[in-house]
């Protein structure tokens, strides 16, 4: 029986922006390389995905260098202009399907725990929009020491809020693929398109639609419960 639900932060309940990959999609293209946003977005989540621990702002670390190569550029001076044009996100706000998504999970009875790869500053986001309020626990990459897709930053999940469990991020590269190293269920919400190609996965568009997969998820059990109990 579905016991708990963890839950990522950006860009999953709150939006940042400017958004990274953007910036330096843009960036390229001004230096002449003219790169789909989409391709960037892959790249630099392919590469950050590497890491399974912090960087010493708790956060994921992002190797330039790497990424460049990916991309097929060898550049050290582009490499250090683009650079200097890397910034995360200032501005935030809250998704408007955030707080009832909240709500209705836990008005199924469910544990949610917040999982995130994030900087101190998290928390104080989570407090200004009253996030803590729906949430059991606040688990951050900065205070654990562990970032997705760690399959052990689930793990400590799991202890607070029980197995089976289910994960709603938004970057496959490291909330489906460290969830489902956990053995946990993964959610991919995808807002904008960007993993067109993740078939193997329930990929969701909105809050809303993963509060209904979750809702499912719930129901089929009740199910398949009654089916074992009269064929006993």
């Amino acid at each position: 029986m579905l016991r708990s639900v963890f839950v990522d932060l950006g860009e999953t309940l709150v939006g940042f922006r400017p958004r990274t990959f953007e910036l330096i999609s843009t960036a390229l293209k001004d230096y002449g390389y003219s790169f789909d946003p989409l391709q960037v977005y892959r790249t630099m989540m392919k590469v950050m995905a590497k890491y399974n621990y912090p960087d010493e702002q708790g956060s994921n670390p992002f190797d330039m260098k790497e990424f460049m190569y990916e991309l097929g550029i060898v550049s050290k001076d582009m490499i250090e202009k683009v650079q200097e044009r890397v910034k995360y996100g200032d501005s935030h706000f809250i998704y408007d399907d955030a707080i009832p998504f909240l709500e209705g999970v836990k008005s199924m009875g469910l544990t949610t725990v917040l999982v995130s790869n994030a900087t101190p500053r998290a928390r104080e986001i989570v407090r200004e929009y009253g996030l803590d309020k729906y949430l059991d626990n606040l688990i951050f990459s900065c205070d654990v020491g562990l970032i997705k897709p760690n399959p052990r930053i689930f793990s400590l999940a799991m202890k607070i809020g029980g197995f089976p469990a289910v994960h709603v991020g938004d970057i496959y590269e490291m909330d489906v693929i460290g969830a489902k190293r956990a053995f946990v269920t993964p959610l991919l919400l995808d807002r904008f398109g960007l993993y067109p190609d993740a078939k193997e996965v329930k990929r969701v568009s909105n809050l809303n639609d993963a509060l209904k997969e979750i809702q499912k998820m719930i129901e089929t059990e009740e199910i398949q419960k009654v089916r074992t109990v009269e064929s006993l």
